[in-house]
């Protein structure tokens, strides 16, 4: 584990075997920092989520809704805490937030309509993406397809889903459906991000 304070590196211990295993062959490289755990989701099926909890350094392993329905899932920080967007194979997304105790409580469903536009006709999730944030959640497929919004709404302290079409044109040019990967980055003026 590296230490920014120290600018050091300390190993810290051995990852459990069950772990190891998932970690190298089922994990993706994206993983998600909430509340002092680093978290993965695998992406065997059935899915399922492991954590590192650093200050014990201690590993766990937390059980997927519908594990084995999901066609496709991503891991979020949102309002502080760990969720779980996940599409199944019956046309529906939801959103899922970890509570304690390892459970985990349904927040909110995308709403159909927007799932069947995001989908375009398909009945399949396996190829949409996810991205979000403290304000925003998004779900998206590839350029040039549509984009579900799931954001918050300030001046009303609610949450509102919206649909934001895709754009088939870059530099007045138009471009074939490409893959594409989101990413929220927060602005900052300062020439020195601390």
């Amino acid at each position: 584990m590296y230490d920014s304070v120290d600018d050091t590196w300390h190993v810290t211990g051995f990852v459990p075997m069950e772990f190891a295993v998932r970690l190298t062959v089922w994990t993706p490289n994206e993983s998600v920092y909430s509340n002092g755990v680093m978290y993965w989701m695998t992406s065997a099926r059935a899915y399922s989520i492991m954590g590192f909890e650093i200050s014990a350094n201690t590993w766990r392993g937390i059980g997927v809704p519908m594990a084995d329905k999901l066609e496709f899932v991503s891991l979020l920080c949102h309002n502080g805490g760990l969720t779980h967007v996940g599409g199944t194979s019956v046309g529906e997304a939801c959103i899922w937030e970890l509570k304690d105790g390892d459970r985990w409580g349904l927040i909110q469903k995308v709403p159909m309509e927007m799932g069947i536009k995001l989908l375009g006709g398909q009945s399949s999730w396996g190829n949409s993406k996810c991205v979000g944030s403290e304000g925003a959640i998004c779900l998206y497929r590839e350029l040039g397809s549509g984009t579900v919004v799931w954001r918050e709404m300030k001046e009303k302290a609610t949450w509102a889903w919206f649909w934001v079409e895709g754009c088939h044109f870059i530099g007045g040019k138009q471009v074939q459906n490409l893959p594409i990967k989101g990413v929220f980055l927060r602005p900052n003026l300062s020439p020195f991000a601390f």
